[in-house]
């Protein structure tokens, strides 16, 4: 019997390649937020990647913070639902908001160290109430 390869299997084997944690990064959302505010468009959100950020973790980002209120973006998907092109900008006034707390890299830095001495993580309300 002739062994044929089947196509499922490699789909599936392609899915478990390594992904990178989708953990919500708040200097990456300041550092969105700060680069929308001062832009006279919307930002590819290609700008914001780099060796730590790659595309999937930065898409992922301008997507929780378009279902946040924090932005308006635009999200091209492929057929399988990856996110393939995105664009974010402008800032909501939520957006504007907590831009304005955590603005000031001494504000920021300050409120980074309060949350992780106090209580290790927060939510995103939390860390907008102790920048204030």
């Amino acid at each position: 019997m002739n062994f044929v390869p089947n196509m499922r299997v490699r789909r599936i084997s392609a899915s478990f390649r390594k992904r990178t944690p989708m953990r919500r990064d708040l200097d990456l959302v300041r550092s969105i937020l700060k680069t929308c505010a001062d832009a006279s468009g919307p930002v590819d959100a290609h700008a914001f990647t780099d060796d730590a950020h790659p595309f999937e973790l930065v898409a992922y980002h301008v997507r929780i913070m378009q279902e946040a209120g924090l932005v308006e973006a635009s999200l091209l998907r492929e057929a399988g639902g990856s996110v393939v092109h995105a664009t974010v900008g402008p800032l909501t006034w939520a957006g504007n908001d907590f831009l304005d707390a955590v603005r000031s890299e001494s504000i920021w830095s300050k409120t980074k160290k309060t949350i992780m001495t106090t209580i290790g993580s927060a939510s995103f309300e939390i860390v907008k109430a102790v920048a204030i």
